[in-house]
This record gives structure tokens, sequence and C-alpha cells, in this order.
């Protein structure tokens, strides 16, 4: 189920994401820290940019 969520919605593309990193201090980047401990998808995307990190 999740990676079919994830091919529909990548976190390199989410504007939640985005806007979090923008402004760290905002409700919204809580909001994104709260939901990516949780969120199976967070956990795939992290792996993804750690291989593709190991691999260059």
């Amino acid at each position: 189920m999740i990676e079919s969520i994830m091919k529909l919605h990548t976190c390199a593309d989410c504007s939640i994401r985005c806007r979090a990193q923008a402004k760290p201090g905002s409700l919204l980047a809580r909001l994104h820290r709260w939901h990516a401990r949780w969120w199976p998808g967070w956990k795939i995307y992290q792996a993804q940019l750690r291989a593709a990190a190991t691999k260059q």
C-alpha cells in the first residue's frame, strides 16, 4: 500500500516539506516533524537519499 502512495506522492515534491524547510520554526514545520516521525513513506524517502549518497 505504501509503495502505491509513494508513486503518487513523493517527499521530494512535497510542498509541505519545502515550506517547512523554508521556515523551520513555523507551525507547518512542527506539523511536518510530527508527521515524519510515524509516516513510513518518510523513512523510505530517507533510505533512498542515503542510497543515492553512497552511490556518488
